[in-house]
């Protein structure tokens, strides 16, 4: 699978998290349901009215799950454009300026959707010295410039990443430098598919009636609104 098609499955995680929030708040709301009547037959009000209150929350959560779906299209439509775009990378220098432009615009939505713990990862993966060389890079904004050496407070390539993005530089292509900031892109495209296994993983333990409500399930990318926490955290707190 090249890196076009990695990228490509953010948009699969897209494309599925409509399902798997209809189904997580379903799965909860009939085990709010449930919750509530084993308290009202025991008479344990205070219970009874705090299972009323979650079931009513989620099933707002998911009436309002329709107002989610128009954009969730429109966003699978950007990323299947943006993961063409993110991929140019394994073209290092061999680029025009806008699609460097195209190619950094997309880096950044795809940075953001990474969990942090996983980002962290490429900020393990130390410089090779040949890899601060100024002559491993060219410069799109002026290209008679000589490109500066990678000072070094720039030690991993993460940081690496952000350093040539806001001076303009690309890796020359098959470089040391181009074989470091490939590695960052294919971290973060490699995120896409476990994210999409787990996903998929819970909805069928949601279906097998397996899932383990009180185990919160951290899916990458969703989006941040207040419906989406309703669905993702109501009734945590009382377990």
């Amino acid at each position: 699978m090249d890196l076009k098609e990695r990228f490509e499955i953010w948009r699969d995680v897209y494309a599925l998290q409509i399902d798997f929030l209809r189904e997580l708040g379903n799965y909860k709301l009939n085990v709010a349901k449930s919750d509530l009547v084993t308290a009202v037959a025991s008479n344990q009000l205070a219970v009874a009215r705090m299972k009323a209150h979650i079931a009513q929350e989620l099933q707002g959560a998911l009436r309002r799950l329709h107002q989610m779906e128009g954009r969730t299209a429109t966003k699978v439509k950007r990323l299947t454009t943006m993961a063409r775009n993110a991929a140019y990378i394994q073209n290092g220098d061999d680029m025009t300026r806008s699609r460097m432009q195209l190619m950094w615009a997309a880096y950044k939505v795809f940075e953001r959707m990474v969990p942090i713990e996983q980002l962290e990862q490429t900020m393990l993966l130390d410089l090779h010295p040949g890899a601060r060389k100024g002559t491993q890079y060219t410069n799109k904004a002026e290209p008679s410039e000589h490109c500066h050496d990678i000072p070094d407070y720039v030690d991993n390539a993460h940081m690496l990443i952000g350093y040539i993005k806001r001076r303009n530089y690309l890796p020359i292509r098959g470089t040391l430098a181009h074989r470091h900031v490939l590695k960052v892109f294919q971290a973060i495209a490699n995120v896409a598919a476990a994210q999409l296994n787990k996903m998929e993983d819970a909805i069928k333990q949601m279906r097998s009636n397996t899932y383990k409500v009180w185990n919160p399930l951290i899916i990458a990318g969703l989006p941040d609104t207040l419906d989406v926490k309703k669905i993702l955290y109501n009734g945590m707190k009382d377990l």
